[in-house]
């Protein structure tokens, strides 16, 4: 006589089962917070391993633990460590752990970059940490971003200092209101690209274009009139300093960690070379943004809902198409996030990001 086996152990086997679902590997965002691929919005600490150790050890964080073995970092993670440090932190860190031998010449960037993707943080605080946003009297100048100059257009032989500029450099930019005089008769707007050297030796500061405005008259020019921004072929890295007389210094280093913090160490030997930008002169930092497969410059600290008031597009018509990928260990990767709430209108952008619609 055949047995029949009962069929009721495997289905509770089955249905008693509870099967945690894997992270989706994908960008999201839910109010505030920023998700990598594949992290938990509640994970406080993370470990992950890179191949860019030296031969010292490295200091010291609540925020940050390194430990080297057989030439590769592990590095831990604190997420409640981390959010609590100043702005700037991170670059400082990854600067002084170069320095130190720590790890390799020219990787602290890609250290820092590996360390705010780690885990999940409140939009924004890539920027704040690393110092790209914010920080009282300079703003870094690099990756992703574009400077526009704004010079006054004079009579011939009328001095420099026929105009004069005022206005302050909070939220990494200068306003400039040029003071009329009989001799001004127009100003030029110049745009400079940075384009990237050779692999760890940083940026060369470019002319991308300019434009005249006469008496309202706009003309286009092949370049500006004159170059501001100038260095020896071997600087890279850049740092633009707002003086409390409402003039800008754009100071210039070898390397990233050779960047002044303040003008005291300003063209001493082997020191970063500073250039002081004519009074008159307005430089402003502007970050790119790809949009529609377009760049687009936006101040530095803005966020998509900046974004689409400088491109004078409403949110109503914008989210129901709304698509955008951010960069994650190097690759682009899909964003997820609630179309029915405005929470995507505060995601602060980094240039990392490419937007359509």
């Amino acid at each position: 006589m055949a047995l029949r086996m009962p069929l009721v152990l495997p289905f509770l086997l089955v249905s008693g089962c509870a099967v945690r679902q894997p992270l989706p590997a994908t960008w999201r965002l839910a109010g505030r917070t920023l998700m990598p691929p594949g992290v938990a919005s509640d994970l406080a600490q993370r470990t992950f391993t890179a191949p860019l150790a030296g031969r010292s050890r490295c200091p010291d964080s609540d925020a940050v633990t390194v430990r080297t073995r057989r030439r590769r970092l592990t590095v831990t993670v604190r997420r409640d460590a981390l959010v609590t440090q100043p702005r700037g932190w991170l670059t400082t860190w990854t600067e002084q752990a170069e320095s130190q031998g720590c790890i390799l010449p020219g990787q602290g960037s890609v250290l820092a970059a590996r360390i705010v993707e780690s885990l999940a943080l409140p939009t924004g605080a890539d920027l704040r940490l690393l110092g790209l946003a914010g920080m009282p009297n300079y703003v870094e100048i690099g990756a992703g971003n574009r400077l526009q100059a704004i010079s006054p257009m004079l009579r011939g032989g009328a001095l420099p200092d026929a105009t004069r500029s005022e206005g302050g450099g909070e939220g990494g930019g200068l306003t400039v209101d040029l003071k009329s005089s009989p001799d001004l008769i127009g100003v030029e707007t110049a745009w400079y690209d940075l384009r990237p050297k050779a692999a760890g030796s940083g940026f060369t500061i470019v002319p991308s274009s300019a434009e005249t405005n006469i008496r309202g008259e706009v003309a286009s020019l092949p370049a500006p009139a004159k170059n501001y921004f100038q260095f020896p072929p071997e600087m890279g890295f850049y740092r633009l300093f707002y003086k409390a007389d409402q003039s800008e210094v754009l100071a210039a280093a070898r390397t990233r960690a050779a960047l002044p913090t303040d003008l005291e160490t300003c063209d001493r030997p082997d020191g970063p070379v500073c250039l002081a930008i004519p009074r008159g002169v307005g430089v402003n930092p502007y970050l790119l943004v790809k949009v529609n497969g377009n760049p687009v410059a936006v101040t530095i600290g803005s966020d998509l809902r900046g974004l689409l008031r400088t491109m004078r597009q409403s949110a109503g018509k914008v989210l129901p198409t709304l698509a955008i990928t951010r960069l994650w260990a190097g690759k682009a990767v899909a964003l997820e996030f609630d179309r029915s709430r405005p929470d995507i209108l505060g995601l602060v952008l980094t240039g990392k990001e490419e937007i359509r619609w």
